[in-house]
């Protein structure tokens, strides 16, 4: 009798994307802290024309290509085009859904995580593209970051002064120092984004745990929750369209927390990720047909 062939061991999707993310610090790169294309905006599906969200849009969004559009493989031959060989691509996830038994063998329904590979079009040949024309912008990204900030409906106070910024759930007050104390504008703004994300997680607005449940500094559920306002504050200053290249690099030290944040919790980013853009979502008045991250309907579209 012969004995059965092993499968190939399940690819763990979090461990790919955390990889990608690990591996980006490693080389000095802080994919919340790059820049989407202000004039084109956040990276999109060409296809579908579909915005990637949550971890998907730092992956791609760190990639810094001109045009911000992009395929799978399947969908550039579809197209009649083809990848060119030895063209790199980079994952974006998404959520199938699958069966599974509980405890009391009951079938249920269960999201499960996959990723799939896209391209961005400069790697790909064969096709006319028909980009879109550029949007004309009315507001500079001060004045949009203003516009944001006047935006947020039902938002905790802000109050301006002294030499710390934070976010007091107690009395759902923002404080962020004088804009004069900061090095541009931008770190000025992506500090005030930064405390105005943390708000979000009030029991009266999103209700996120991390911030609700008291954690002790320097806990995983502290960490994860300064992840939510990092990357929350990322989203505002680009949708906003800030130059981030004009804000305060992270110190060695920054970077290592991250690094060993992420290293100890393979799930953190995409989990993080996913809240950061409800967050962004809520205080930009945004009310998606669908979620991003690891709460969304579950999807079979990778687009």
């Amino acid at each position: 009798m012969k004995s059965a062939t092993p499968s190939a061991p399940r690819t763990d999707v979090y461990e790919v994307i955390t990889n990608r993310i690990i591996l980006a610090l490693e080389n000095g790169v802080t994919p919340w802290k790059q820049g989407w294309n202000a004039d084109h905006g956040a990276p999109r599906n060409y296809r579908s024309k579909h915005v990637y969200q949550g971890i998907n849009a730092f992956l791609l969004g760190m990639l810094q290509h001109e045009q911000p559009y992009y395929l799978t493989f399947n969908q550039a031959r579809e197209l009649g085009g083809c990848v060119r060989k030895g063209e790199k691509g980079m994952p974006v996830v998404f959520y199938k859904v699958g069966k599974k038994e509980d405890a009391k063998g009951q079938e249920k329904k269960v999201a499960i995580l996959q990723y799939s590979t896209v391209f961005n079009i400069s790697q790909i040949d064969g096709i006319a593209w028909k980009l879109p024309e550029l949007p004309s912008r009315a507001h500079t990204p001060q004045q949009a970051a203003e516009q944001v900030l006047a935006g947020y409906v039902g938002g905790p106070r802000i109050s301006y002064g002294g030499s710390e910024a934070y976010y007091r759930t107690s009395t759902d007050l923002v404080n962020v120092p004088e804009a004069s104390n900061f090095h541009t504008a931008e770190d000025f703004y992506l500090t005030t984004f930064h405390e105005l994300a943390h708000s979000t997680g009030h029991s009266k607005r999103l209700d996120r745990a991390t911030l609700t449940e008291k954690a002790s500094f320097g806990s995983e559920s502290y960490a994860k929750e300064e992840l939510v306002a990092e990357l929350g504050a990322a989203f505002l200053g680009n949708a906003a369209g800030l130059d981030m290249a004009l804000t305060l690099p992270g110190s060695a030290s920054y970077i290592d927390n991250w690094l060993q944040a992420l290293r100890n919790d393979k799930r953190l980013i995409i989990s993080a990720a996913s809240q950061a853009q409800k967050a962004a979502n809520h205080i930009l008045g945004i009310v998606p047909s669908y979620e991003a991250g690891e709460a969304a309907a579950p999807a079979e579209d990778p687009e």
